[in-house]
């Protein structure tokens, strides 16, 4: 058994630090960010606002309501289309695409600029993911449910794993010198 240990070391670190960051993630959201939905709402309401540019520009008139409390509901020529939840804003994502980079080996700095720049990319995969469902509602509203469920959530995480991918092919550590 100790020799299996000694031969996954980095493996185990690896796990354990994502474990340990991922929880104290958990942690911090479902007892103090999630209760207080102030992060989540901000969040949702920046995705809206960039949402309804975005359909516009592409010659949809979308409004928003918030018709609940932290929910905005885009409308289209007085229909309901679709509401932007706080559960579907993507700020779970973050940390958990974090997490991964965290864990590996590399250069803080290298990191954090990574991280932020992630973070960045997935902040707007996931307004084009809204996007995507908005038009979908609106020409093929019967696939939405699955679209939702399916088609947009292996797309949303295929780009995570594509971004942690290029972190440890390409960026985790900086290639040497010849």
């Amino acid at each position: 058994m100790a020799h299996l240990l000694k031969e996954n070391k980095k493996l185990i670190r690896f796990l354990f630090i994502c474990l340990m960051a991922y929880l104290v993630w958990v942690v911090l959201y479902n007892h103090w960010i999630g209760p207080d939905q102030r992060v989540d709402f901000w969040l949702s309401g920046m995705e809206a606002k960039e949402v309804i540019l975005l359909l516009k520009w592409l010659g949809y008139p979308i409004e928003q309501v918030i018709e609940y409390e932290y929910k905005h509901v885009f409308y289209l020529h007085g229909q309901r289309l679709v509401g932007l939840a706080t559960s579907c804003n993507g700020l779970v994502l973050f940390p958990l695409f974090s997490c991964f980079i965290f864990a590996t080996h590399g250069h803080w700095k290298r990191k954090i600029i990574y991280v932020l720049v992630g973070c960045l990319l997935i902040y707007h995969v996931n307004i084009l993911r809204v996007v995507g469902l908005l038009l979908v509602k609106i020409h093929s509203p019967e696939s939405l449910d699955f679209n939702h469920k399916y088609t947009f959530t292996v797309l949303v995480y295929s780009f995570i794993f594509y971004l942690w991918y290029l972190w440890i092919n390409f960026y985790a550590v900086p290639k040497e010198k010849k």
